[in-house]
């Protein structure tokens, strides 16, 4: 985040850089975190805290990209959603305004508007040719967001860049109200197979029918102390094995053939890569093709299983940075 915005009115929160490039204070009325450094003129009203990654805020990134990908314009009570899956058509010589989405609009949108980019093209906002400002929530994961000669942004702004500088501009003019978007969301259909002539019925155990011991050779991921640990072979991760604040290391295949050894209650096996010391295996959950369901089974410290009801695609910590499949 690259911002020269005089002033900002909620929290702010960056996985990586967060930078003034103005010779002016900015000010922060909520808290700020930050990722691998901050520079330049602040005064933050509320504190400044360093983390490791956005989800020790807690801030669960890959749920943003999710709902930019599933989401779909509506029209409920006055709460507008639009998805556009381009950038590229802004009414302002390529960069979006308000009446772009709401016609003879206000700046102060109030939380009444959600506008999403489901793409990975560069984003501009900016101010109506009669001097509105931009108010809407935007949430654009994949792509950099740039606003510039707006007056403020009343909204929030969810993005996997943001910057106020445009050549010499460096948007010291500018403010950040954060005001979120507090509507209704309507998500798309899940798209299921046209129906057979014969029905398929799939044979599957019940809960405590456990396919998931010692030994098994499936796919698996474990819950070591509050982290998951995740074999090279799984790409989608039960959602309700991990806790609040977990992170997700991926494992070398040798570890994770070790791991699919040891006991829960057993000590999991260090992660030196990672600065991981052994601690208690409380969970394993084995995927497969094998009737262990859709999303896994999970086998706990209670030495129960069950079958997990979701999963997702997790951010997996690589060294001191996150990475991810984008």
């Amino acid at each position: 985040m690259i911002s020269g915005a005089h002033s900002a009115y909620h929290t702010i929160a960056v996985g990586g850089k967060f930078v003034n490039p103005s010779n002016s204070h900015a000010t922060i009325d909520g808290k700020v975190y930050y990722g691998t450094s901050y520079s330049g003129r602040f005064n933050f009203n509320k504190g400044i805290e360093k983390i490791n990654g956005l989800e020790d805020v807690p801030v669960n990134y890959s749920h943003f990209e999710w709902l930019a990908q599933n989401l779909k314009s509506s029209n409920k009570n006055g709460k507008k959603v639009f998805v556009k899956t381009t950038g590229k058509d802004g009414s302002r010589n390529g960069c979006y305004d308000l009446y772009d989405f709401i016609p003879n609009g206000q700046g102060y949108d109030h939380g009444n508007t959600l506008v999403v980019f489901n793409t990975n093209d560069d984003i501009c906002l900016t101010k109506t040719t009669d001097g509105r400002q931009f108010g809407p929530t935007v949430l654009a994961p994949f792509s950099k967001v740039t606003l510039t000669n707006a007056g403020f942004i009343d909204g929030a702004v969810i993005a996997k860049e943001f910057t106020t500088v445009v050549g010499w501009n460096k948007g010291t003019d500018l403010q950040l109200h954060g005001a979120m978007y507090n509507g209704e969301i309507d998500c798309i259909e899940a798209q299921f197979p046209s129906p057979t002539n014969k029905p398929v019925t799939v044979s599957e155990p019940d809960d405590g029918e456990c396919n998931c011991e010692v030994g098994n050779e499936s796919a698996q991921t474990f819950r070591c102390g509050k982290n998951v640990y995740v074999c090279p072979d799984v790409d989608t991760v039960c959602s309700s094995q991990g806790r609040g604040k977990s992170k997700y290391y991926p494992l070398t295949q040798d570890q994770c053939t070790v791991m699919k050894n040891i006991e829960i209650g057993e000590n999991c096996i260090a992660l030196p890569q990672y600065g991981k010391k052994a601690t208690e295996l409380g969970s394993r959950v084995c995927y497969s093709s094998q009737g262990d369901g859709l999303h896994g089974m999970l086998r706990n410290e209670d030495k129960e299983c069950k079958f997990c009801d979701d999963s997702f695609s997790p951010t997996l910590f690589e060294g001191r940075r996150l990475m991810t499949d984008m």
